[in-house]
């Protein structure tokens, strides 16, 4: 229910989705600093329960929050695997999670593992900064095609207003602003597909 009305408040203003997003990227940035903390308690002899409980108070803020909801799930009965999940939805904490989950049933160096695992994402978020910074061109030439027909159309306003009624009012005209505005749109989406970069 609260992600429902969550989504809700996202389409309805954008200030809460620039906030969503803000804080999505944060706790992107800050996972492998979990896994670090998490595994250097683990090294200190605590077991990945009292590990995880003790990481909280080391961990900045959003994650922060999220690790002592994961602390709370394991208190309560949770699987490690599980309550790690909660630390977001994106691909690696599902990947943390499951390594997690493997190691449970495998054995070996828990401390290790996560530590392996902050490196990975370490490297995974280089290798994202230099696929944004590769696309950036990319990604604005898609904002500046979009907007173009927009630009046009004000252009037009301001120089022949008569010009602009005419093309409005014929039906070749109307023709022309929707094929437009159909190209922009797919030209926006094609172009953020070339210059998407992987979450």
């Amino acid at each position: 229910m609260r992600e429902r009305l969550l989504n809700v408040l996202r389409r309805c203003d954008p200030r809460v989705a620039l906030a969503a997003r803000r804080r999505r990227r944060a706790l992107d940035r800050q996972l492998p600093l979990a896994a670090e903390v998490i595994a250097a308690h683990v090294r200190a002899g605590r077991s990945l329960t009292q590990a995880i409980a003790a990481a909280a108070e080391d961990l900045p803020e959003p994650t922060r929050a999220l690790v002592r909801v994961a602390a709370a799930e394991l208190a309560l009965g949770a699987a490690p695997a599980d309550a790690l999940g909660r630390l977001g939805g994106s691909a690696d904490v599902r990947l943390m999670a499951e390594a997690v989950r493997l190691q449970g049933r495998a054995g070996g160096d828990m401390a290790e593992l996560l530590d392996g695992i902050a490196r990975l994402l370490h490297a995974r978020a280089a290798e994202r900064r230099a696929a944004e910074v590769a696309t950036a061109q990319a990604r604005y030439t898609g904002r500046l095609v979009t907007l173009m027909p927009a630009f046009g159309l004000a252009a037009l306003w301001v120089v022949d207003r008569p010009g602009l009624h005419l093309l409005a009012a014929t039906w070749a005209g109307r023709a022309a602003l929707v094929l437009s505005a159909l190209l922009a749109a797919a030209g926006h989406a094609l172009i953020g597909r070339i210059a998407a970069v992987a979450e």
